[in-house]
């Protein structure tokens, strides 16, 4: 229908359910955050048993987390005449990935909980209002254009936003099943890249490339979580399929959000709230969700590095890295353009607004109005903007992935391959 003579000033508030499409992750919902820390236990246990069924979880001596970094750079007293056994007591990558996942299990908990809250915050702080003037007689419009037109101005985001949910709904099996095969195909990958290539790093210099190339395989066969322990083995393929499975999981949460994101124009009007009650212009919410996003984007940069060094830079290390790269490029490039056009569109719709009011006006009105222009073109809309503090130890975490496939050859001179 065409927009009422009646113009509303609100829109309906509407929440998107990020848990819609994970059927697996919707026992969360209910769930207090604080109880997750119950997980670290609970996986450490896990871990355990595993090893220690294969006989391989390690007494005091071989917990070597210093000596092991030493000669992953390049220091390595290791010699071919010499095995090497790696229990789960010595695997400190295995540790540290374990802790990164129940820590961005937890703050996928929070960041769901973020996206649900969002748009109701930004109806309320102002900045999403009507969008008047559709019609759905243009055949040139976007297909969203000719569908949202038919709704009353106040209504059309709730109802983009019932039916993005409806339908995560309707394909939930569709999405858990995809998911869940590609966690495995992946996890799988995974462990056959870690077959030919696990422990390359410790690798000695020593004796011929055949001697080193059989120390590495030996050194595989005495990895707790290696083939010939096959409780470990198992373990660590299935917790790795429900790592990767839940980075699937957020991975669709944030292509939905970057969809609503980039409909938003179309369906509301975007602005700012110049009074800037918040300090961010009424859009302190998002930047509530991206000090999480920056916090997790660190750390799973992190666990990609090292992911990158141990299957080889350069060659299997670009998997993840190219991965990590299209992450990247959902979760901040495409925000950050579309944060950018956000604060350009309400800087020149007020500036033109407040130029329609100068015809006529007093002198006094002239110099409150070029007070006011002044205020807009000053205002910074930076929700995504990382505190002094946290820029550069979050910025080269996140950038390390790249740059560590990059600048290969470098590195593995450093590393001492």
């Amino acid at each position: 229908m065409p927009d009422s003579p009646v113009r509303s000033s609100a829109v309906d508030v509407a929440e998107f359910d990020p848990y819609a499409a994970a059927i697996p992750l919707r026992w969360l919902r209910k769930v207090p955050g604080g109880a997750l820390l119950l997980l670290a236990p609970a996986v450490a246990l896990v871990l355990v048993l595993s090893a220690a069924a294969g006989g391989m979880l390690g007494d005091a001596h071989e917990f070597q987390p210093v000596e092991d970094f030493w000669r992953a750079v390049g220091r390595n007293n290791l010699t071919v005449a010499v095995g090497l056994r790696y229990p789960l007591v010595r695997d400190t990558l295995v540790w540290l990935f374990a802790a990164i996942m129940i820590v961005e299990v937890m703050i996928m908990h929070r960041q769901w909980r973020l996206f649900k809250a969002c748009l109701p915050k930004l109806i309320a702080n102002k900045v999403i209002k009507p969008r008047h003037g559709l019609t759905a007689e243009n055949a040139d419009d976007p297909p969203i254009l000719r569908w949202a037109a038919r709704f009353p101005p106040e209504q059309r985001l709730a109802r983009y936003l019932e039916r993005t949910n409806e339908r995560n709904r309707r394909h939930a099996a569709v999405f858990t099943t995809a998911f869940v095969v590609s966690a495995f195909v992946l996890a799988l990958l995974l462990s056959l890249g870690q077959y030919y290539g696990l422990f390359r790093i410790f690798m000695p210099t020593d004796g011929s490339a055949a001697a080193r190339e059989q120390w590495r395989r030996d050194a595989y066969a005495h990895w707790w979580a290696g083939i010939d322990h096959p409780i470990g083995a198992i373990t660590y393929f299935l917790l790795t399929a429900l790592a990767i499975y839940m980075i699937l999981a957020q991975t669709h949460v944030g292509v939905s959000i970057a969809r609503i994101a980039a409909a938003l124009p179309r369906l509301v009007q975007l602005d700012a709230n110049w009074i800037n009650p918040d300090g961010h212009y009424g859009w302190d919410p998002v930047r509530q969700i991206f000090r999480s996003v920056w916090l997790s984007m660190a750390l799973y940069g992190i666990m990609v590095s090292g992911l990158a060094v141990v299957l080889g830079l350069g060659g299997g290390g670009w998997i993840p890295a190219a991965f990590w790269f299209i992450l990247l490029w959902i979760y901040v490039g495409l925000p950050w353009l579309g944060i950018r056009r956000i604060e350009t569109a309400a800087r020149e719709r007020h500036i033109a607004i407040a130029e329609a009011e100068a015809e006529g006006a007093s002198t006094r009105e002239l110099d409150e109005l070029e007070a006011r222009v002044q205020r807009y073109r000053k205002a910074r809309i930076r929700p995504m903007r990382l505190g002094s503090f946290a820029r550069i130890p979050v910025l080269f975490s996140v950038a390390l992935p790249v740059l560590l496939n990059l600048f290969q050859p470098y590195v593995e001179k450093w590393l001492g391959n």
